[in-house]
Protein backbone atom coordinates (compact mmCIF):
# COMPACT_ATOMS: atom_id res chain seq x y z
CA UNK A 1 0.00 0.00 0.00
CA UNK A 2 1.02 3.38 -0.65
CA UNK A 3 1.91 5.63 2.59
CA UNK A 4 1.33 8.77 1.15
CA UNK A 5 -2.19 10.87 0.40
CA UNK A 6 -2.89 13.28 -2.28
CA UNK A 7 -5.18 16.82 -1.12
CA UNK A 8 -7.85 18.08 -3.63
CA UNK A 9 -8.96 21.71 -2.39
CA UNK A 10 -11.90 23.09 -4.32
CA UNK A 11 -13.81 26.83 -4.03
CA UNK A 12 -15.39 28.79 -6.27
CA UNK A 13 -13.68 31.70 -5.42
CA UNK A 14 -10.32 30.49 -5.52
CA UNK A 15 -8.15 28.14 -7.74
CA UNK A 16 -7.84 24.51 -7.72
CA UNK A 17 -5.25 23.55 -5.25
CA UNK A 18 -3.19 19.76 -5.04
CA UNK A 19 -0.81 18.63 -2.54
CA UNK A 20 1.19 15.66 -2.85
CA UNK A 21 2.69 13.25 -0.82
CA UNK A 22 1.22 14.06 2.36
CA UNK A 23 2.00 12.26 5.52
CA UNK A 24 -1.14 13.40 8.07
CA UNK A 25 -3.95 15.89 7.87
CA UNK A 26 -5.14 17.46 11.14
CA UNK A 27 -8.62 19.09 11.44
CA UNK A 28 -9.99 20.96 14.02
CA UNK A 29 -13.79 21.06 13.45
CA UNK A 30 -16.52 22.82 15.79
CA UNK A 31 -17.53 19.62 16.93
CA UNK A 32 -14.48 17.03 16.69
CA UNK A 33 -11.06 16.96 16.29
CA UNK A 34 -9.48 14.12 13.52
CA UNK A 35 -5.89 13.33 12.65
CA UNK A 36 -5.83 11.57 9.47
CA UNK A 37 -3.13 9.33 7.94
CA UNK A 38 -2.71 7.26 4.93
CA UNK A 39 -4.78 4.42 4.70
CA UNK A 40 -7.47 5.90 6.97
CA UNK A 41 -10.91 4.43 7.00
CA UNK A 42 -13.16 6.46 4.05
CA UNK A 43 -14.76 8.85 5.73
CA UNK A 44 -16.91 11.89 4.72
CA UNK A 45 -17.91 15.24 7.10
CA UNK A 46 -18.14 18.40 7.56
CA UNK A 47 -16.07 20.98 8.61
CA UNK A 48 -16.15 24.02 10.47
CA UNK A 49 -12.52 25.68 11.86
CA UNK A 50 -9.44 24.99 10.65
CA UNK A 51 -7.22 22.17 9.01
CA UNK A 52 -3.72 21.41 9.10
CA UNK A 53 -1.78 19.44 5.93
CA UNK A 54 1.46 17.97 6.68
CA UNK A 55 3.54 16.94 3.30
CA UNK A 56 7.71 16.00 3.17
CA UNK A 57 8.02 19.61 2.73
CA UNK A 58 6.01 21.30 4.13
CA UNK A 59 2.95 22.24 6.81
CA UNK A 60 -0.25 24.17 5.00
CA UNK A 61 -2.37 25.42 7.62
CA UNK A 62 -6.03 27.12 6.41
CA UNK A 63 -7.82 28.60 9.50
CA UNK A 64 -11.67 29.53 9.62
CA UNK A 65 -12.82 27.68 7.02
CA UNK A 66 -16.19 26.16 6.43
CA UNK A 67 -17.04 23.35 3.93
CA UNK A 68 -16.94 19.44 3.46
CA UNK A 69 -14.26 16.81 2.69
CA UNK A 70 -14.30 12.89 1.81
CA UNK A 71 -11.29 11.09 2.13
CA UNK A 72 -10.97 7.77 0.48
CA UNK A 73 -8.02 5.50 -0.40
CA UNK A 74 -5.68 8.00 0.33
CA UNK A 75 -7.36 10.57 -1.94
CA UNK A 76 -8.73 13.91 0.78
CA UNK A 77 -10.72 16.15 -1.10
CA UNK A 78 -12.02 19.30 0.79
CA UNK A 79 -14.76 21.70 -0.61
CA UNK A 80 -14.59 24.93 0.72
CA UNK A 81 -18.24 27.07 1.06
CA UNK A 82 -18.54 30.83 0.32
Amino acid sequence: MDNKMNVTILSLTHPLIKIENVLAIRIKSKKYNLLMMPNYMPVLGEIEGNIEIESENNSKKYENIKGYYIQSKNEFTLILRG
